[in-house]
């Protein structure tokens, strides 16, 4: 469990910095309808990462005798979900955002996570994780 949380304790900070970096790279060109669509598909992004490692939680440590749990968790969770196209309509309907800004919001968790899974397959400290189980 250790493992998962620091996962997405990582994906969660270098997606932070990829937001951070293209919400001052749009704004420093002075792009705000990308701004703003960066910004609003950076949060669905985020939401279905959350939505995810909850899911992935649930099936990993409950046992699957709750049926009954199970189902009114899958209809939250189709319940969110078509809460976030809804949500994706609306942006995109009334709000004057650029759709490539909104396209490369949507894939900032993306790229936080192979980011953050880049930089921690480069530190000296994890070269050697995952090799005790080996025979020489």
């Amino acid at each position: 469990m250790e493992e998962r949380e620091r996962f997405v304790r990582g994906t969660l900070v270098a997606t932070g910095g990829v937001v951070a970096s293209g919400l001052a790279a749009f704004g420093f060109f002075r792009l705000w309808g990308w701004a703003l669509g960066f910004a609003a598909g950076a949060l669905v992004s985020l939401g279905s990462l959350r939505l995810i490692v909850a899911t992935v939680a649930r099936f990993t440590e409950q046992p699957s005798s709750e049926r009954r749990g199970q189902r009114s968790w899958w209809v939250g969770s189709l319940v969110r979900l078509l809460g976030a196209a809804v949500l994706l309509f609306l942006v995109v309907r009334y709000l004057p955002v650029n759709l490539i800004g909104l396209a490369l919001g949507l894939l900032a968790v993306q790229i936080g996570m192979g980011g953050y899974l880049l930089v921690r397959s480069l530190s000296p400290d994890n070269r050697d994780e995952g090799m005790e189980d080996r025979k020489p």
